[in-house]
């Protein structure tokens, strides 16, 4: 191992130029998924390096945007990686918030910025150009990989569900591996074995034809307040307030809180970073409520007077995006049922519930032999790592969980701050050479089980 290491450690830092530029080039790329801006052209680009590094590499036409599919390898004596990532983006939302451009990207204080650097190209670039290490240096891979590249992940991953059903052979494997997300606030990389679901609805609440004066407030009805009391009635006092929310809920086990139990204290850096300090249930623990509850999120309100001035007004729509995180074994289609009866039967008839997606949650079980390999291959590359049985964001882990049944390991080891979704997105360039230090790795350790 020390030689593979030294080997791997002098590759990188030879060819240091060479794989941020390889990132850089596809972050140039535009490829916005909810508006389809560069997305086909993004797609052709990474075939265009995938087949230069040696993979064969195919361009699916998947509805709304193509899947790619790429493998090296097939010797049935070694263990078969997928490896999955999304090559498209988040809007660049308000461009005089960005420091520069978002598709020129920008290296500066040992960071590149611009959109997609952290979620996902710059995961995406790493094993991609993991891969071409272990045929340069070494003609082969210890195992045989194959890769899937979407890009539709930021829109709900729309398509895939059915491109997967219909190639399940194409992809079978012994393990899923991807890198998505952030380091904890400690700085350290996260190993997580699965993802809460996601239930997204937008509620749109409606009282006259108009808004208008709000001298009017004494005997006409407000949106923006019918609104407010109706999100009260849905959560109240942190609980949810929807029938059978709870239900389904699979309680933290006793090897997983045994696991979140020994997790550092991040209270110190939540309260630098952002502010504000954690509140949570002493039995339970932070990560135990952060990664084994669900939760109701308001993700937006928007109602009557937004602009500069002082206008009143008595507004006669109001309109809230709510984003409800789910763990296993919660059923978001059928929490949407509840919530819309349960809304009829406040008596809010005026009320439309749109759904935006449902992803359901997934869950690998820690007892999984390729949780070690993969624990070990992180702790090589970053000196230490920590587990988590369930990371609180979501991905579509149940795809290869539920639909390919391989069990699926995630490492987080993007920038804790990298602001993903924001404006001034960005990787640090250690954590990326890094990242792809650690597929590299990931593929040995795996390759000795």
């Amino acid at each position: 191992m020390k030689d593979f290491d030294q080997t791997l450690e002098e590759y990188v830092s030879r060819h240091e130029e060479e794989l941020i530029e390889r990132l850089a080039d596809l972050v140039r790329q535009p490829s916005v998924s909810s508006s389809g801006e560069g997305v086909s052209a993004c797609c052709d680009k990474i075939i265009a390096r995938m087949e230069e590094i040696g993979i064969r590499a195919r361009r699916h036409e998947v509805e709304p945007y193509p899947v790619i599919t790429g493998q090296l390898g097939d010797d049935p004596a070694k263990k078969t990686v997928f490896v999955y990532a999304h090559y498209d983006v988040q809007p660049t939302g308000d461009l005089s918030l960005w420091k520069t451009p978002p598709f020129a990207p920008d290296v500066r204080d040992g960071a590149i910025y611009g959109r997609g650097t952290a979620d996902n190209k710059g995961p995406l670039s790493a094993h991609l150009c993991a891969a071409e290490f272990w045929l340069r240096e070494f003609g082969e891979l210890p195992v045989n990989v194959k890769f899937l590249f979407e890009g539709c992940e930021e829109s709900n991953s729309a398509g895939l569900h059915q491109f997967l059903e219909t190639h399940q052979e194409l992809l079978r494997s012994d393990v899923t591996f991807f890198c998505d997300g952030s380091k904890n606030h400690n700085d350290t990389p996260i190993v997580a074995l699965g993802v809460k679901g996601m239930l997204y609805v937008e509620l749109r609440l409606a009282t006259m034809t108009r808004d208008l004066h709000s001298q009017y407030a004494p005997v006409l009805p407000s949106a923006a307040w019918q609104l407010v009391e109706l999100l009260g009635k849905l959560r109240k006092d942190g609980v949810v307030q929807i029938p059978g929310f709870y239900d389904d809920v699979l309680p933290v086990t006793p090897q997983e809180k045994a696991v979140y139990d020994a997790l550092p204290d991040v209270s110190a850096d939540l309260k630098r970073t952002y502010g504000a300090l954690p509140s949570y249930d002493p039995k339970l623990g932070y990560y135990g409520q952060l990664n084994g509850t669900p939760s109701f999120n308001i993700a937006g309100l928007l109602s009557g007077h937004t602009g500069k001035g002082t206008a009143t007004v008595l507004t006669s729509t109001a309109m809230a995006r709510i984003d409800m995180r789910l763990v296993a074994a919660q059923d978001g289609n059928k929490i949407l049922a509840s919530l819309k009866r349960y809304i009829r039967d406040l008596g809010y008839d005026n009320v439309e519930v749109i759904c935006h997606g449902v992803t359901p949650p997934s869950k690998t079980p820690l007892d999984t032999p390729y949780l070690a390999p993969v624990q070990r291959a992180t702790d090589r590359v970053f000196g230490k790592s920590m587990v988590y049985p369930n990371r609180p964001s979501t991905a579509p882990d149940y795809f290869w969980t539920s639909l390919l049944g391989t069990p699926t390991i995630q490492v987080r080891w993007c920038d804790f701050d990298s602001d993903n979704h924001a404006p001034n997105e960005h990787l640090g360039l250690e954590n990326y050479l890094r990242g792809i230090k650690l597929t590299a790795t990931a593929f040995q350790e795996i390759g000795m089980l």
